[in-house]
């Protein structure tokens, strides 16, 4: 069905007129568009633009039947991409948030027996079937909260059999899910050390066993893995990412998290297209970051949530490192689906303002999995996935905060959510 979105408000289109991510000062830019249009057809955007130039499209466009919408008093935004998360999982951790609130550390409970290995145990006893149906059940959480498209990350089978079970879950989502979203799959058996193998033998299993099987079935578009002392160290993290990307897989990287370990210098040596987390980075390596265009994910829902330092937003902005944001929903360190969550953590704890913080969970987040061209802003030519606001003013989204003010959510060009 073809749809016309007409007198909005405010349309944020989130247009990117650069080669590469918004940095610096290009992060504020969001392209407004007061009063603006967009005509949507076959999943596509056909037109995006003020009430003029709508009425010489609608003389040329051959289509004459459409749906209109009226977008009086609304805002409308690209829909949210959420570029780091753990949302295929089973079992539940909540015992393990009640012993950190009580002041146990991270560390201490992974060496107790819970953290990762806990979800991996469990992971490891459901079925795919059962697995497949627990994950999609989450989806519905991230569309009300206006998210449109989901990376999806393994690291809880710690095996062949079990990572490839979990990335099997992900290509089947991707290719049949509730609401038709784009689901991203990454490969991040290097997220732990299972507990019956050695380090060493086990990143020889990741990379001469699971990295080529996993290549051989495409069953992944990215390789992970998590920098951080007591789990992989700088030197193993780029064996596991140069040999992925031999393979075809594109690096990402989880570092600094609770530590800085190296990881941003591999990162660079291995070209990554994300360095997520990096709550502990150093300012030597922000600088060394400058010109990469590797994207600087943050994750302030995993510091609200574990308690710990939030990440220098305003120090990578102002060194012109582009910027996104994700949830990293996960059942260890931030159970959260919710976008706009994140988004005022964003505003409050990291002090970005609400058009870097668009730009982060847009297109910025686009290219944080390599789909700016489809994905990310609202221009003739890409994916229809929009967002309604029943506000007038964007600024409402961070400024009126705890409710949920999503009125529609339009994936591919069909409505999939109405409040």
């Amino acid at each position: 069905m073809a749809y016309l979105i007409k007198n909005i408000s405010q349309l944020i289109t989130c247009r990117n007129n650069f080669n590469h991510p918004k940095y610096g000062k290009e992060q504020s830019d969001i392209g407004l568009i007061e009063n603006g249009n967009v005509f949507v057809d076959k999943r596509k955007i056909e037109f995006v633009g003020n009430t003029a130039a709508l009425r010489k499209f609608l003389k040329n466009y051959e289509k004459k039947n459409f749906k209109v919408i009226d977008g009086k008093n609304k805002t409308v935004l690209p829909g949210f991409i959420d570029s780091h998360t753990h949302f295929v999982f089973s079992g539940s951790r909540a015992v393990e948030y009640e012993m950190r609130i009580k002041g146990h550390t991270y560390e201490e409970i992974a060496k107790a027996g819970g953290g990762i290995l806990s979800t991996v145990n469990s992971v490891r006893k459901t079925s795919k079937k059962a697995l497949l149906n627990i994950s999609e059940s989450r989806l519905s959480n991230f569309v009300k909260n206006g998210t449109t498209t989901i990376e999806g990350k393994s690291g809880y089978g710690l095996d062949t059999k079990n990572e490839i079970k979990m990335l099997e879950v992900l290509n089947d989502l991707n290719n049949k899910n509730t609401f038709g979203l784009d689901i991203l799959p990454t490969f991040l058996g290097a997220h732990s050390i299972p507990q019956e193998m050695s380090k060493r033998d086990y990143i020889e299993l990741v990379c001469y066993e699971m990295v080529p099987l996993i290549a051989k079935k495409k069953l992944a578009k990215f390789i992970d893995v998590f920098c951080e002392r007591g789990y992989f160290n700088a030197k193993e993290s780029q064996q596991v990412l140069s040999i992925g990307a031999k393979f075809g897989l594109i690096p990402k990287m989880h570092t600094d998290q609770f530590n800085s370990v190296g990881g941003i210098n591999t990162a660079i040596n291995v070209n990554a297209i994300s360095v997520d987390h990096l709550e502990e980075i150093e300012f030597t390596d922000i600088k060394n970051l400058q010109g990469k265009n590797i994207i600087a994910t943050l994750l302030p829902g995993v510091s609200y949530f574990l308690d710990i330092t939030y990440q220098p937003a305003r120090v990578l902005i102002e060194n012109n490192i582009p910027v996104a944001l994700a949830t990293d929903f996960n059942p260890g360190s931030c159970m959260t689906e919710n976008m706009q969550m994140i988004m005022s953590l964003a505003s409050l704890k990291l002090k970005m303002s609400a058009e870097e913080i668009i730009n982060a969970v847009t297109i910025n987040a686009a290219h944080a999995l390599f789909l700016q061209d489809k994905l990310g802003s609202i221009e003739p030519g890409k994916q229809a996935d929009l967002l309604i606001f029943d506000f007038d003013s964007y600024k409402d989204l961070l400024y009126h905060f705890g409710i949920n003010q999503l009125q529609t959510v339009i994936k591919k060009g069909k409505i999939i959510y109405n409040s």
